[in-house]
């Protein structure tokens, strides 16, 4: 029987990250071991042109040319991360088609996977690689990830070598300026110096850098020239976050209370519909938007007491009283509106994300249930969650000790609270929980 009388497999399959040929000779063993079982007659070589057709070739020597090419390409790929340019210069010189090569996935080129390296970036540059290739995952240059890693060295070296400094149409909408200063690991001397350089290049602040490095001149110059800036957006990879919910995320205290001096709302929701308190991981950081929240609180309470009528009040209210330890102005808006306690305003998730004990020991006492469900963001969670996850041990005891479930499983990772703790990096958590409920 010939290879052409096989019938070709309609689907055709994606091959592995790393491809090579030791496995594909073991997938052509398997599946000629699966064929001789159904016709003990059968050859390796339909057993091989299967596998081709299967993968999206004519021909088992083309997928094996095409595997054997994707080999040289993760030893190149390798040997740049390494920073090895020895190895780098010996495989570009035989393969001098491969300078361009793209790793998968995203489509990095060389030139993006070292930047760590000024001598590979020096090497790729002479080579005649493109200095402004942009890779498919977040549209960047290798100068948005120079910038993030803090590497002036190299930020200088693609300048020099007519990298754009600006970078518009990231697909986080940061502009290179903005992948040296506002990612969490960014705030460092090393940093610092990258964003001005590339201001010195030519690079202009945004809200959002200006807010990571705590510029206040800039923030105001910013925020005089167009007003609006207090009400932009980050990229829906951040929640379309407002500034004022940035420099909480970022804990910049003092942007906090320029930003609400300037005019931003402290009630602003995120793309999800998330208010300021969701992006707060520890009391203080918002301390400056809880008390402008608590005061509109206590001007509805004094309409209310005027207009000898039941006080209104929402979830937010609920939680910028708890976060500043208002325990009776609380309780009175919760008699008024005892739909406050029901989990659907996230009161008690908040209080156990933000590392208050208190605050989740008087709404538990108040009702709350501890094993209740809440989206937040994209994923349906507990308490629990959150408090695991970032390493709250008292509020994880509070939780347990009222009969919180760690074998509850979060709507999109299937998690419970362990593999939440243990995701996040906190053993002591883990042990807890496991202390807790053997099983």
């Amino acid at each position: 029987m010939s290879d052409e009388t096989l019938e070709p497999t309609p689907r055709v399959r994606s091959l592995p990250e790393r491809p090579n040929l030791e496995w594909l000779r073991t997938e052509a063993k398997r599946r000629l071991a699966e064929l001789q079982g159904e016709r003990p007659a059968a050859q390796l070589a339909q057993a091989q042109f299967q596998l081709a057709r299967e993968y999206g070739f004519s021909s088992w020597r083309a997928l094996k040319a095409h595997i054997d090419s994707l080999s040289i390409e993760a030893q190149l790929f390798d040997a740049a991360k390494a920073g090895d340019t020895r190895t780098l210069l010996e495989l570009l010189d035989r393969h001098p088609d491969k300078l361009h090569a793209r790793a998968k996935p995203g489509g990095k080129s060389l030139l993006h996977v070292g930047v760590d390296h000024l001598a590979v970036v020096d090497l790729l540059l002479s080579r005649g690689l493109d200095v402004n290739a942009r890779e498919r995952g977040d549209n960047t240059y290798a100068m948005h990830w120079a910038a993030a890693r803090g590497r002036l060295d190299v930020v200088r070296r693609l300048a020099d070598a007519g990298g754009d400094v600006i970078g518009r149409g990231d697909d986080h909408d940061l502009e290179v300026v903005g992948w040296a200063t506002c990612w969490r690991d960014c705030n460092d001397e090393a940093h610092r110096e990258v964003a001005a350089f590339l201001v010195s290049r030519g690079a202009k602040h945004h809200i959002f850098s200006a807010v990571a490095m705590n510029l206040e001149s800039e923030v105001r110059r910013l925020v005089a020239n167009d007003p609006s800036a207090l009400n932009q957006r980050q990229s829906r990879n951040e929640n379309n976050r407002t500034p004022l919910q940035f420099a909480v995320a970022m804990d910049r205290g003092q942007m906090v209370s320029l930003l609400l001096e300037l005019g931003a709302d402290p009630l602003a929701v995120d793309g999800a519909g998330q208010t300021v308190a969701a992006y707060a991981e520890r009391p203080g950081p918002d301390q400056r938007v809880m008390e402008k929240i608590r005061a509109m609180t206590y001007a509805e309470l004094l309409s209310a007491a005027r207009g000898d009528r039941p006080r209104r009040g929402g979830p937010v209210d609920l939680v910028a009283l708890l976060a500043l330890d208002d325990w009776e102005t609380a309780e009175q808006l919760c008699r008024d509106n005892p739909g406050l306690l029901d989990p659907a305003g996230g009161a008690l998730h908040l209080m156990a994300k933000r590392n208050n004990p208190k605050a989740v020991a008087w709404l538990l006492a108040h009702g709350s249930d501890p094993n209740a469900r809440w989206a937040h963001w994209d994923a349906e969670v507990t308490p629990l969650h959150l408090a695991a996850s970032r390493g709250h041990g008292e509020v994880v005891r509070v939780l347990l000790d009222a009969g919180a479930d760690p074998t509850q499983r979060d709507s999109k990772h299937g998690g419970d609270a362990v593999g939440w703790a243990e995701h996040s990096g906190h053993p002591a958590i883990v042990q807890m929980l496991r202390e807790h409920h053997p099983s």
